[in-house]
């Protein structure tokens, strides 16, 4: 014999998404699966109360057309636990959406690009960086300064074609407008724990006093690397590391832009 299945216990309200006992619902009540308690709520409540429940209760799979129509619609819900519900909802569901939608309003007008630390070369060895890079779409000229050989400057003129596919790849591959978060380059200050960060000074009675704990000053010296850019939307963006080593994407840059350069000297020697 095959087993039944375990049911609820008592009968369901649609509006809190609780089962309960049947004496908590009235006769027009239990018909309309509203307990008491929801039945007194106003409908514009009723109806968050109802939109809560199933937001807590959304699918996590591959959504129908319908399920992204209504959940992207409860995004612009009047009600803010709605609103701000859904949109959690959403960013669970689709992990790549809110970058996606921001790279379609990205288009970079002006780049400067600066590496002064050392980094590995194809063949495994280390070489120190110390160049900045420049990126001007209007005059598609794309230039570099070697600081290690006095300034020297070197200047590419690519074609419409090029520089557009240039932009393109630092926007939608590398992803340099989420820099800034993704390698935690600025913290808040409320993420600061002068516990973790091995502060001497950082005593208990400080809290107990309610003493300001102040965050870590700005490192000392130049940074590894800065890049600053100015977009198309005059959105501006400056950000800069000073840790020892590059992260992998303002690698990828760096190697990147010096390929231009690498080319044209052999091109130049054939």
């Amino acid at each position: 014999m095959s087993k039944k299945k375990n049911r609820p216990h008592g009968h369901y309200c649609k509006i809190c998404g609780e089962y309960k006992a049947n004496e908590k619902f009235s006769g027009k009540g239990h018909a309309a699966h509203i307990c008491k308690a929801c039945s007194r709520l106003s409908a514009a409540e009723k109806a968050a109360a109802m939109d809560i429940n199933r937001l807590m209760n959304f699918p996590m799979r591959r959504l129908s057309e319908s399920e992204k129509k209504w959940l992207k619609a409860k995004m612009k819900d009047e009600c803010p636990e709605v609103a701000d519900t859904a949109r959690e909802i959403y960013n669970v569901c689709f992990p790549h959406a809110e970058r996606n939608a921001m790279k379609k309003q990205l288009v970079i007008n002006t780049l400067s690009f600066e590496v002064h630390t050392e980094v590995y070369d194809e063949y495994g060895d280390i070489e120190l960086a110390d160049r900045r890079f420049t990126i001007d779409r209007k005059s598609r000229v794309l230039t570099m300064t070697d600081f290690q050989t006095g300034d020297v400057e070197q200047s590419v003129t690519l074609e419409g074609g090029q520089m557009a596919k240039l932009l393109r790849y630092i926007v939608h591959t590398l992803e340099i407008f989420m820099w800034e978060q993704d390698y935690s380059l600025r913290p808040d200050e409320g993420d600061y724990d002068p516990f973790l960060d091995g502060e001497e000074d950082f005593f208990m009675e400080d809290l107990e006093d309610g003493l300001e704990v102040q965050p870590p000053k700005e490192p000392e010296g130049s940074p590894s690397w800065r890049v600053q850019v100015e977009y198309t939307n005059h959105t501006e963006q400056d950000i800069c590391s000073y840790n020892d080593c590059l992260s992998d994407r303002p690698e990828e840059l760096y190697f990147f832009l010096l390929e231009y350069f690498e080319l044209e000297d052999e091109g130049f020697n054939g």
